[in-house]
């Protein structure tokens, strides 16, 4: 048996991601979203103000041309807007009021898997391992950083 300091660390945790997010994305499907559309307007309505789009990457981890290419549909389906930023050169995104009734419509679907992962990994479980995973964020963010 593999131990845990040779399991690798990308195979297991994308694994553990597909795992979850083909959970969401079947639930969110309802509602017409996969679950990387449904965060990406719930990261906009949280900046309740128009998101530079490099900032937008940043916050959710998304190379740029793979955040782009994630935007383009929400855009066509008037659910966000893309414009230019404060600045002018830097083009920024917004949830319109059409992205905000989608969410809406969405919730109750987000909640039933979210309630149905909980249930069956375990809520204290989770309270325990969500620290862990935004420490995983962050120290791969950090390896990067200083490797460029």
């Amino acid at each position: 048996m593999e131990s845990a300091s040779t399991k690798c660390a990308a195979g297991t945790l994308r694994r553990a991601s597909r795992s979850v997010a083909r959970l969401f994305d079947n639930r969110l499907a309802q509602a017409g979203l996969t679950n990387t559309q449904f965060s990406i307007l719930r990261a906009l309505e949280r900046h309740e103000r128009p998101v530079p789009l490099s900032h937008l990457a940043q916050e959710l981890v998304f190379e740029r041309t793979s955040l782009y290419r994630a935007l383009e549909p929400l855009r066509r389906e008037q659910l966000i807007t893309i414009g230019a930023g404060s600045t002018g050169r830097a083009k920024a995104a917004a949830l319109t009021r059409r992205g905000r009734e989608r969410i809406a419509t969405a919730l109750p679907f987000w909640q039933e898997a979210q309630d149905a992962f909980l249930q069956q990994f375990g809520r204290s479980a989770w309270r325990t391992l969500v620290p862990s995973l935004d420490e995983i964020v962050e120290a791969a963010r950090t390896i990067s950083d200083t490797n460029h």
